[in-house]
């Protein structure tokens, strides 16, 4: 019999079980003759079943054929030829022994099959055995509304750079923001599909894809509407990390946030492209000591800027580095309380006021524009960039367009803390976020580099003196949540109350949350939200952001949202 050699395996545990069953299957002495039809059928069920060919299965009944012959020939000698001395001859298998043959032979062969992946027809590939699928979704309701005395208008720079330059003696308006009109009932999804990749001796990976409205760092969160087209997908992670030891964990790639935060400083669903090594020790019963450390690029100059120059500029690579601290003790089984202390670094972000620019001379750019952010929500302190030489042709009427940059660097001290207790056998939360920029000095914004002609944004109202320009470097939150934080069966439900002031200048306001006064800093006011479980897999969510500015220029908003969400 010639059987195929990616079956000869499986074909032998399978023979061995037809002939195990088929002894079973006979009478009770030993010297009768094997049944043939155990065989025949189980071998006939296999191929019905998908497991084996017709070609392997007639020569396999061919095999149990031979077998069966032979054996009713050795069953005839031991009839007719006496034991010799030594040997031992049974006569009568009990029922207890058969039953113990036939499950340890199926047993065997399943295994084999498991193991081997024959006998699952249809069976995935061997290495999505070692991916652990991931997601989850949500559909929001989401409305805006603005008081009535706001500014107005209040220029959008996160635009003028996105769009820009803008011509500041041009005809057209810059682009503003909307600082008055309620905005409602608009629907929005978010959706994270991802998988969790297991490659052995320690080593992980990671890759998810993500929604959004832009290429923005902060938000998944996607408007729907826009004519009912198709809505776009970004790639939202992909990561690699090695674990030499329990304690410690590398990470490198595009990553979830390795710190613990609040959104006060970094949005709940930003992700940090870099590498972070972290590193958890057990200090003594209920005490632990945990501590990261990384470098993550912001952005990075492209090589040949700029692209219309000869002579190109000296690298201005933008960087997060980071590290914090913190230890964990467990003081009850129901009581946890944390902190950590982190400093992050963050360089080149501050604007840099360009060399003399002739752009009248035809020149498309000036020798700074790429110190401008990448990325921008409102409330950093910002000035013009471009010192732009008047057009001698025309002083008093020329281009001049221009882009807008950080005033101060960024050096964001932070202090986290978090209680986690049950009071009357319920969950309660308690969480304190503390941040200062220590980078920040009010004089900065009036050095000869930036000045008082150059400055655009929180001033007063129409009021654009030294007096009347106001920032700061501080931020802080309190927040309380009663009930589980993230419900995972049906019933489970939270209610949570917290309180945020952040100053203009505390942190970068590109990389904080997006939904209190709809992003970045220069803002306080109360968060209210509640969720409630409808499943272990998803929950319902209201939400109530109170926003108003800090300093400067009027600029309240309200914020609601009433979501259902789901994981996987």
């Amino acid at each position: 019999m010639t059987i195929g050699k990616a079956r000869q395996r499986p074909a032998r545990a399978i023979m061995a079980l037809a002939i195990g069953l088929a002894l079973c299957a006979g009478t009770t002495h030993a010297q009768s003759a094997p049944s043939e039809n155990a065989t025949i059928n189980l071998v006939r069920l296999l191929v019905k079943r998908g497991v084996l060919t017709q070609a392997d299965a007639d020569g396999l009944i061919a095999q149990a054929n031979a077998d069966a012959t032979q054996a009713q020939k050795l069953a005839g000698t031991a009839n007719a030829v006496p034991a010799t001395p030594g040997q031992v001859r049974v006569t009568y298998v009990p029922e207890v022994v058969r039953n113990q043959i036939k499950d340890e032979l199926r047993q065997e062969v399943v295994a084999q099959a498991k193991n081997e992946h024959w006998a699952e027809p249809g069976k995935l590939p061997e290495w999505l055995d070692r991916v652990t699928w991931t997601g989850d979704l949500r559909v929001r309701d989401e409305f805006h509304y603005y008081d009535k005395g706001n500014a107005f208008p209040v220029v959008d720079f996160a635009s003028l750079n996105r769009t820009g330059p803008y011509d500041l003696n041009g005809v057209n308006a810059p682009p503003l923001l909307n600082t008055r009109e309620n905005r409602t009932n608009s629907l929005r999804i978010s959706a994270r599909f991802g998988m969790l990749l297991n490659l052995g001796e320690n080593v992980t990976a990671g890759i998810r894809l993500g929604t959004g409205n832009i290429n923005d760092p902060v938000s998944t969160t996607q408007t729907l509407g826009g004519g009912l087209t198709k809505k776009n997908i970004w790639l939202d992670q992909v990561w690699m990390a090695w674990q030499p030891t329990d304690w410690a964990k590398v990470i490198g790639g595009r990553m979830p946030n390795p710190f613990m935060s609040t959104n006060l400083v970094f949005a709940d669903h930003l992700n940090f492209d870099g590498v972070a090594g972290k590193f958890d020790l057990p200090i003594a019963d209920g005490f632990r000591g945990f501590a990261t450390a990384g470098m993550f690029p912001i952005d990075y100059q492209g090589d040949d800027f700029p692209s219309s120059a000869a002579v190109k500029n000296a690298s201005r690579d933008k960087w997060l580095t980071a590290a914090q601290i913190g230890a964990s003790w467990k003081f009850s089984e129901d009581a946890e309380w944390k902190l950590a202390l982190a400093y992050y670094r963050f360089d080149k972000l501050r604007g840099q006021l360009s060399s003399p620019c002739a752009l009248y001379l035809g020149v498309n750019y000036c020798s700074t524009d790429a110190s401008r952010p990448t990325f921008m929500q409102k409330g950093n302190s910002l000035f013009l960039i471009r010192d732009i030489i008047p057009d001698p042709n025309n002083p008093t009427n020329y281009a001049q367009p221009q882009f807008v940059g950080l005033v101060y660097d960024y050096h964001v001290a932070n202090a986290t803390t978090q209680l986690d207790l049950k009071v009357a056998d319920t969950p309660l939360r308690l969480e304190g976020d503390y941040i200062r920029n220590m980078a920040y000095h009010r004089k900065d914004a009036f050095a000869p580099n930036v000045g008082l002609s150059r400055l655009v944004n929180n001033f007063g109202a129409g009021d654009f003196t030294a007096d009347n320009y106001k920032s700061g470097p501080v931020g802080w939150m309190l927040r309380a949540t009663l009930g589980n934080p993230n419900p995972d069966a049906a019933g489970d439900w939270n209610a949570s109350v917290a309180y945020k002031y952040l100053q203009p200048d505390a942190t970068v306001d590109g990389l904080n949350d997006p939904d209190f006064r709809l992003g970045g800093t220069n803002a306080k006011g109360f968060v209210l939200s509640g969720s409630y479980g409808l499943s272990k897999f998803a929950w319902l969510t209201t939400r109530y952001l109170n926003a108003r500015q800090v300093f400067g220029a009027p600029l309240a908003i309200d914020v609601f949202q009433l979501e259902m969400n789901a994981r996987f």
